[in-house]
């Protein structure tokens, strides 16, 4: 496993690279490609351009899967074990789709997500990097990377950014939204 911290306003997030084996990033892949998404996912209330989405059951997904079950490992590990799954979900978004900075949760709350960068396979000229901002100024980016988790405190603004035109295929992140209890 190799870990990267970055640091956006004394908040620590986690890149976290070599956890998952190729097979399982590859059957997950497969898996995804062969699912149904709906243009519902809005980055907030005021969101006029939904992405396509589907969303799992959050404590099957967590129990019943790898990927579910080694997040679940991340975020006690980085920020401890008194947290919820309140949601799991995959955005699919591509060349041409809008996303908006925004925040997964209120400033005073403690939620975290965690992002898992589904595509088996990940250009850096393809973009679709998630950027965190601090007062609407960019601090940090991180490119989609095949098994790549990425744990961070759902109050920092972020945005997922849109593949570039060169990319034809779409851009798949997994994410866990945790509540803390």
């Amino acid at each position: 496993m190799q870990k990267r911290i970055i640091e956006i306003d004394g908040k620590k997030a986690y890149v976290i690279d070599e956890l998952t084996p190729v097979e399982e990033i590859n059957d997950f892949y497969t898996y995804v490609n062969s699912l149904s998404f709906y243009k519902n996912e809005r980055d907030d209330e005021k969101d006029e351009y939904p992405i396509f989405s589907v969303d799992f059951e959050p404590e099957v997904f967590e129990k019943e899967t790898f990927i579910g079950s080694k997040a679940a490992e991340l975020l006690a590990q980085f920020y401890g074990d008194n947290y919820k799954l309140k949601r799991s979900y995959i955005n699919m978004s591509c060349y041409g789709d809008v996303e908006f900075p925004h925040f997964d949760c209120e400033p005073d709350s403690s939620d975290i997500t965690i992002l898992y960068y589904v595509n088996d396979k990940w250009d850096y000229r393809w973009g679709g990097e998630t950027l965190f901002y601090s007062n609407k100024d960019t601090r940090a980016a991180v490119l989609p990377r095949p098994g790549r988790f990425l744990l961070f405190p759902g109050n920092i603004e972020h945005t997922g950014t849109v593949p570039t035109r060169i990319c034809k295929i779409p851009r798949y992140s997994l994410a866990f939204k945790y509540i803390k209890i």
